[in-house]
């Protein structure tokens, strides 16, 4: 198997003695635990340690109970790592850096939580549109067609009534994500 494997054939290599396999497939989500490490005062030599530590208890696993992550296999990997350096951090004595890191991860996990909200807002905004301002915002913006097809497609004017019809479908969304946003905040 020389393509990407999924996580079920990863799961089904490392219980079917081929756990070498699935290790080099797995190894391509190192560069994100490397960049982890690194920016909380570790070495890329240390990054490395700790993803075959990870791997060696993903794997062990994986052969001593039916294990299957909640997640991807890689965010589970990555959680390993992430408690290992955390713990290697605290046994060297450097609790501002542990703590330095809990902080950032809160941060962007309240960032997470508001994007999406912010987002499901937006999906919200949109559907409260008419239908045609709907379909022409999808076309441009999502779709990329140009103004004059949009026109086209819409039975507008040309391009000019587009562009105008456009800036009124947008001040519309806007309008209604403000006023979701108000009464969301004042829920």
């Amino acid at each position: 198997m020389n393509g990407p494997m999924n996580d079920a054939e990863i799961l089904h290599a490392l219980r079917n003695g081929k756990a070498e396999q699935a290790f080099t497939r797995l190894y391509r989500h190192l560069d994100e635990v490397a960049q982890m490490v690194r920016s909380h005062d570790g070495s890329r030599t240390e990054a490395r340690d700790l993803f075959q530590d990870a791997l060696v208890i993903l794997h062990e696993k994986v052969l001593a109970t039916d294990f299957v992550p909640t997640g991807t296999i890689a965010g589970y990997l990555y959680g390993v790592c992430r408690n290992l350096w955390l713990a290697e951090l605290r046994n060297k004595g450097r609790e501002a850096q542990v703590q330095k890191m809990l902080a950032l991860e809160g941060r962007e996990d309240a960032l997470d939580l508001i994007e999406e909200s912010e987002l499901r807002l937006a999906e919200q905004a949109m559907q409260a549109l008419g239908e045609k301002c709907r379909e022409l915002l999808t076309r441009f913006y999502l779709k990329n067609e140009p103004l004059s097809v949009v026109a086209l497609a819409l039975g507008l004017a040309g391009e000019g009534a587009a562009k105008t019809r456009k800036y009124k479908c947008l001040e519309q969304a806007r309008q209604h994500y403000r006023q979701f946003t108000t009464s969301t905040n004042n829920a």
